[in-house]
């Protein structure tokens, strides 16, 4: 396959490392609390760190994939809303207890709430392939009367391409405030 990689291909590049990585780390905490076992402990803080570093890539990513899909069914519009909300709060939820980890110990509360946003995860992760699977989001090449898709974008490591990483970021998230907003 000679195709090269698009930009809003980034996303579903990178999303299996929080979806990994955070789960990971609260299993760790949750061991911690469990056993008092202190490597643990020290495994945990290092995990919830990477973990909540790739969720914010991966969101910023997810960001700019927003700009460079077609989503005019307002059932498209709407999942990536929704997907796009929850991963937000679940990528704050990772940034919280990240920062508590790297200053304490595991505590049951933040254990319970780690695995809580792992499980929610779950539901964002279904959402973010059926975007794909069931609504054809993303997918190329697709007719031009198709209501999903992908738009035009830069190939991932053009030059281009980090500047229209950024301005379809700060589009998406003003997309995603917007959207949600009028859902509320």
């Amino acid at each position: 396959m000679k195709r090269k990689m698009l930009l809003h291909e980034l996303h579903p590049s990178l999303v299996h490392m929080p979806l990994a990585l955070l789960p990971t780390a609260a299993v760790a905490d949750l061991i911690v609390v469990r056993t008092g076992d202190r490597a643990w402990e020290k495994v945990g803080r290092r995990l919830w760190v990477a973990g909540a570093a790739s969720a914010v890539f991966a969101g910023v990513a997810g960001l700019a994939a927003s700009q460079e899909v077609r989503m005019d069914s307002p059932r498209a519009r709407d999942m990536t809303v929704l997907h796009g909300v929850g991963n937000a709060l679940i990528t704050l939820g990772a940034l919280g207890i990240m920062a508590w980890r790297v200053a304490k110990a595991p505590t049951a509360v933040t254990t319970a709430l780690g695995l809580g946003a792992c499980a929610f995860s779950l539901y964002t992760a279904s959402l973010g392939g059926k975007m794909v699977y069931e609504q054809g989001i993303g997918i190329n090449p697709m007719p031009e009367d198709a209501p999903q898709g992908s738009v035009k974008q830069p190939l991932l490591l053009s030059a281009e391409a980090p500047v229209t990483l950024v301005k379809d970021a700060g589009r998406g998230a003003a997309w995603l405030l917007g959207r949600a907003r009028a859902l509320l």
